[in-house]
């Protein structure tokens, strides 16, 4: 007798039974996972090398340069830069590593002074140190989760992000700027105040492209960025932190 179209014989369903009651595969546990130690190592290595390289580079490079050395913009930009390349850790990691960065960045400065320099102990714990380790908390927590977000090129948290890593530099370079008044007749003073600015500016339109991850970011970041620059050196001023 003819079977109908379409329909399979019982031979044919035994044989396709196994291959249709069979286990799916576990694609997911195929997924390579990445190992979480490298986004914590990054931010102490990169902490602990921060701030005796701070200390040697001012003592070596030329001028203007060694001035970039001990840059507060720069250090920010490092933790931007820790913020930047995490990729494993959750929201709130980018934060604390830019924070843990420079914290043992600050403290790695002064025990480099004391270690090479023959500093006294106390300035580990002495108010200038409290002052920048206030200071470091905040800029991790700011610069590191802009890192995140500049990397992110999410539709405004991307530009944001860029544009705090261009107004930093430009905020610093104003306030070189601003310092020529106070320079008076001191020309080797006002060269080296100039000729930071310029490379702060070099700087900043360099960190403009890297930190963006689209022409629309990069140019919606830099617009962001001259605002932000603005309140940055007037709060920096105020304080005395640029």
């Amino acid at each position: 007798m003819r079977r109908q179209r379409g329909l399979p014989e019982a031979s044919e369903v035994q044989t396709l039974a196994p291959v249709l009651v069979s286990d799916p595969v576990d694609r997911t546990a195929a997924r390579p996972t990445r190992p979480r130690w490298p986004s914590v190592l990054v931010p102490v290595v990169v902490g602990l090398a921060l701030g005796p390289a701070d200390l040697l580079l001012q003592h070596v490079l030329p001028y203007p340069f060694a001035d970039l050395a001990n840059s507060p913009a720069v250090w920010a930009l490092v933790a931007f830069g820790v913020g930047w390349a995490d990729r494993i850790h959750g929201r709130w990691w980018p934060a604390v590593a830019g924070t843990l960065t420079l914290l043992l960045a600050v403290e790695g400065y002064y025990a480099t002074a004391v270690l090479a320099l023959g500093d006294s102990t106390s300035t580990l714990t002495n108010q200038a140190a409290v002052v920048w380790l206030g200071a470091a908390v905040v800029a991790g927590v700011v610069f590191g989760t802009a890192g995140s977000w500049a990397r992110s090129a999410h539709l405004w948290c991307g530009p944001v992000g860029t544009a705090t890593a261009v107004g930093v530099l430009l905020a610093e370079a104003w306030l070189n700027l601003a310092r020529l008044a106070g320079a008076g007749d001191d020309p080797a003073r006002s060269q080296d105040l100039v000729q930071t600015a310029l490379v702060l500016l070099v700087l900043a339109a360099v960190a403009a492209v890297l930190a963006g991850r689209s022409a629309r970011q990069r140019v919606v970041g830099s617009v962001l960025a001259l605002p932000l620059a603005l309140l940055g050196a007037l709060a920096s001023g105020t304080l005395g932190l640029l």
